[in-house]
């Protein structure tokens, strides 16, 4: 996006409260009057129109300079933003509390600084917000020779030491899970290329701690979740729901942390939904999904997140169910949330997303639509590394394969076939997913399913969807419409 649609975007992202706040904010300052003009001039516009504005504003002094009143408007924007969030996130309050800690310094206000300094303290601590702890005490440092009878206070140096040490058990916790990211961006099954690094990210000496040894809040979260994760790779479905049941229950002993940061709460809700779908949907699945409706949302990048995680999860349920009435329901929602928010969303979470709608479709015997999202998720797949969600790259291909078949289309069908193999192959999959995909490809050159349908269905009867590469249910539903 060029720079100078950026205020555009900004003003068009602004929801109602915080368009009436910024009318309330500039009303205070006269001299707003004229961003305002220009501020509701762009707010009109469908697409940013520069030429239109300068015409529109040619009697008016700010057009001489367009790009500085441009600039002033959007820092007049983020200003009010800043004031208007300020309570809606403990990080926003503590940065200005850090801004008025420092002012009231060098004003040489020393004890109403120190209560300040108090004051961020507290929140800082309650939150376990570590490095905002490190630099609440960095003033409290510089601050104390003013308010204290005692030269470097000792508890002061010693909570410094104790921040650093956690800070730093944090930054080791949190590399680790950018290892288990980019393991988990290629698949998220049990492979030789995944179980061999995340032996690696065990074998770290965070990783053998107890969970009682890690006291920060953010730390003991990502050490749950790679413990949940990363036993699911090496196949230890006992530990693997221990550690993710363990954190969904550590989040929700901590409410005040879900507000905070929800999108944390519904990756864990994520993990333990996905624990259940591959023991098979039991009784508690519904329970765990309906906690998805009761958590307070306020900015669109962590509604982005949380309803990606929402839509994925019932229509999968739905699709377990065949309840076909609820499937279109959610279908229909999704679309028009994806469309809205898809300028917001992963490389990774847009491939989720899409495939997900592509399944729903090819339940629906939606060839179109099926067609329309598998080929999209699969243009985002790099056929030259071939390895970033190279599940969903090969799943969406089978997806558009047995439409191909079905609409005897047998070229399509066997180039389709070709990329699957190319993916496999560089990726080391396993002897019944081989077997499956030459399956596929005797059917296509046979020009014909007679005779390959009874041997396929074997295959997949035999297969748990914890070992498989590409979705199972895909090949499922197909079956399930030649009468299996």
């Amino acid at each position: 996006m060029k720079s100078k649609e950026l205020l555009f975007e900004l003003i068009h992202s602004l929801t109602k409260s915080e368009k009436r706040y910024f009318t309330i904010f500039t009303s205070i300052h006269k001299e707003s009057n004229n961003y305002v003009k220009l501020f509701n001039a762009i707010h009109t516009q469908k697409e940013y129109d520069e030429i239109a504005l300068l015409k529109h504003f040619k009697n008016e002094d700010f057009v001489r300079q367009f790009s500085v009143a441009k600039n002033y408007l959007m820092n007049l924007i983020l200003k009010s933003l800043s004031n208007h969030h300020q309570k809606a996130k403990k990080s926003i309050e503590l940065n200005e509390y850090l801004t008025e800690i420092e002012v009231l310094f060098w004003k040489g206000l020393y004890k109403l600084c120190h209560k300040k300094i108090t004051q961020a303290k507290k929140i800082a601590e309650k939150y376990d917000l570590t490095h905002y702890l490190l630099l609440i005490n960095y003033w409290e440092r510089r601050n104390e020779d003013y308010v204290s009878k005692t030269m470097l206070n000792e508890d002061v140096v010693k909570e410094t030491h104790l921040y650093l040490d956690r800070y730093n058990q944090q930054m080791q916790m949190n590399f680790l899970i950018k290892k288990m990211e980019k393991i988990t961006k290629s698949s998220i099954k049990s492979t030789e290329q995944t179980v061999k690094p995340v032996q690696e990210i065990f074998n770290h000496e965070l990783m053998k701690l107890d969970e009682k040894d890690i006291r920060n809040f953010y730390t003991k979260v990502d050490y749950l979740f790679l413990k949940g994760i990363g036993n699911a790779i090496l196949r230890d479905e006992k530990k693997e729901f221990y550690y993710k049941k363990r954190l969904l229950e550590f989040l929700e002993q901590n409410p005040h942390q879900i507000k905070e940061n929800p999108i944390r709460y519904a990756s864990s809700l994520n993990n333990i939904l996905l624990y259940y779908y591959f023991q098979g949907y039991p009784k508690e699945y519904p329970l765990y999904l309906e906690k998805l409706d009761h958590v307070e949302l306020k900015f669109d990048h962590v509604k982005a997140s949380f309803f990606d995680t929402k839509f994925n999860l019932k229509l999968g349920y739905y699709l377990h169910l065949r309840d076909r009435k609820k499937i279109i329901e959610t279908l229909n929602e999704m679309e028009v949330w994806y469309h809205a928010v898809s300028d917001k969303k992963s490389m990774q979470a847009k491939m989720i997303c899409e495939f997900n709608m592509a399944l729903a479709y090819f339940f629906l015997k939606d060839n179109k639509q099926c067609l329309k999202w598998s080929n999209s998720c699969f243009k985002m797949f790099d056929m030259k590394a071939k390895k970033f969600r190279h599940d969903l790259a090969i799943s969406s291909l089978i997806l558009q394969t047995f439409i191909y078949i079905d609409l005897k289309h047998f070229e399509l069908a066997l180039r389709n076939i070709e990329w699957i193999f190319s993916i496999a192959e560089l990726n080391k999959y396993g002897v019944a997913e081989m077997a499956i995909f030459k399956i596929l490809k005797e059917m296509a050159k046979e020009e014909k399913i007679t005779g390959f349908i009874d041997e396929l269905a074997k295959i997949i009867n035999k297969q748990g969807k914890a070992v498989i590469n590409l979705d199972k249910d895909a090949i499922v539903y197909w079956l399930e419409a030649k009468g299996y």
